[in-house]
């Protein structure tokens, strides 16, 4: 299940922040020799605009399957001496993230749902830093916890996908960016061979700058799913200071303000909405191959600490669960509509 759980960001992510607002615009450029006498070569010229979670804007647009842009900026300043652009990372590596979300079984009708996602982000010049090609490969599980008796869904214990996303983005002019991603992944109980197991998802987006506080974005998300195929995503990103940032953008809206800032870390506080869920191809228990999709809607509020320099960022999220839905596919298993939870969700990225 895609945790419920990045347009290019300026200096001041989460998360989709995890990256910092920034109008379209070329990179600067970046020296081969960073004061140490050594030439760093190929990837010491890799300078991607700010990345952080598969949830916050990147340069220049959007993020992973169902989460467009989502977190506040990111707030490291590079070292004394690095020409980097603001929230860059140097070399090859951009992203290393964990996430765990938490949706427990309540009452006799309830579904509980424990998620670990884990994904990792190679960046490297396509042709050019300009138009970077990100190489991310992510691994998920997902442990069920059903209500025995009449309203056991029949969900296996656990469900898991494994993807790799080849991610292109590209400016265009001075206002206009592309952002193109697809990802084939398995998508299984590890119990069936059925190659319904296989989907490839993907999306593309086009962002507009209207000026240096709104940009416009729109697009579609590919979800090669039974109950989702395609679905249209954009709206609006207005930044109009650097203590605010309300993404108005279907189907992950959210709103982040800028709490606290201290010498080490800044503080953000955010509420946002939600389209969780996703789909596997299962073996049922009389033997018989199947494919299974859940989805359901969700309204956070969290907490995120963005470093003042290169490290780790952390954010804690709690909301309500509702709308939730369990379809079977191929057999005539009648669909189950487990009971309302909430959700907590630990995620820790680098």
């Amino acid at each position: 299940m895609v945790a419920c759980p990045a347009l290019a960001a300026d200096a001041e992510p989460d998360r989709l922040e995890p990256a910092p607002p920034a109008s379209i615009r070329p990179l600067p450029p970046v020296d081969d020799d960073d004061g140490s006498g050594v030439d760093r070569g190929f990837f010491a010229r890799i300078r991607l605009a700010a990345l952080g979670d598969p949830q916050d804007l990147t340069e220049p647009l959007l993020p992973d399957d169902l989460a467009p842009p989502g977190q506040p900026p990111q707030e490291f300043e590079p070292p004394a001496g690095r020409k980097l652009p603001p929230g860059a990372k140097p070399g090859a590596l951009q992203q290393a993230i964990i996430t765990v979300t938490e949706l427990p079984r309540l009452g006799d009708d309830g579904l509980g749902l424990t998620t670990i996602d884990t994904s990792l982000t190679i960046g490297m010049p396509a042709p050019t830093v300009d138009s970077p090609l990100l190489l991310t490969p992510g691994f998920g599980a997902t442990f069920v916890d059903e209500a025995p008796g009449p309203n056991d869904p029949g969900l296996p214990a656990g469900l898991y996908d494994a993807w790799l996303q080849a991610r292109w983005m590209r400016k265009i002019g001075q206002q206009l960016g592309v952002d193109l991603a697809v990802a084939p992944g398995w998508y299984s109980d590890l119990q069936t061979g059925s190659g319904k197991a296989l989907r490839i998802t993907g999306h593309g987006f086009g962002a507009w700058e209207w000026n240096e506080d709104l940009r416009v974005v729109a697009g579609v998300i590919y979800l090669d799913r039974y109950d989702v195929n395609l679905l249209p995503a954009g709206g609006l990103l207005w930044t109009p200071d650097d203590d605010r940032r309300f993404e108005l953008i279907f189907p992950r809206p959210r709103l982040a303000w800028r709490v606290a800032r201290e010498s080490r870390a800044a503080q953000w506080l955010y509420v946002a909405g939600e389209f969780g869920g996703n789909q596997w191809a299962v073996r049922r228990d009389d033997g018989v191959s199947d494919v299974v999709v859940y989805h359901d809607y969700r309204l956070l509020v969290g907490w995120e600490r963005r470093p003042e320099q290169l490290g780790a960022s952390w954010r804690l999220e709690t909301g309500w669960v509702t709308g939730r839905l369990v379809e079977y596919y191929v057999s005539e298993t009648a669909d189950y509509h487990p009971g309302d939870t909430f959700l907590v969700r630990a995620g820790l990225w680098y």
